[in-house]
């Protein structure tokens, strides 16, 4: 009998952090926290658990990627590889796409009624 549980101890959480880090699917990341759960005497979290706190480390991890550093901004504007609107989206604290348009999107229009 496997015994489950929603509370998962920072050790566990340090390791399926690292996990979410590489290119494995949920159902390895999961087998590999049930053999460290294991190793350590804890409790082995349950695979919806695990499921939703690697989406959520894995979307963390894409926020982080997404917004750049003042200096990559400055950089990636400079060699035009961005938008100079880039840097009025880190300025509002708008998350910074690679497009530059990550700010103010202008309404569409209707077309008129005939």
């Amino acid at each position: 009998m496997v015994i489950s549980a929603a509370q998962i101890d920072e050790r566990l959480q340090a390791e399926l952090g690292r996990l979410a880090r590489e290119a494995g699917t949920y159902a390895e990341i999961n087998r590999a926290i049930g053999v460290r759960a294991k190793a350590l005497g804890l409790v082995k979290p349950s695979y919806a658990r695990v499921r939703q706190l690697v989406l959520e480390a894995r979307e963390a991890i894409e926020h982080e990627r997404a917004d750049p550093s003042w200096g990559e901004l400055l950089l990636d504007v400079d060699f035009r590889r961005r938008s100079p609107m880039a840097i009025i989206d880190k300025l509002d604290g708008v998350p910074v796409r690679l497009d530059g348009a990550g700010g103010y999107q202008p309404p569409k229009r209707r077309p008129p009624r005939a």
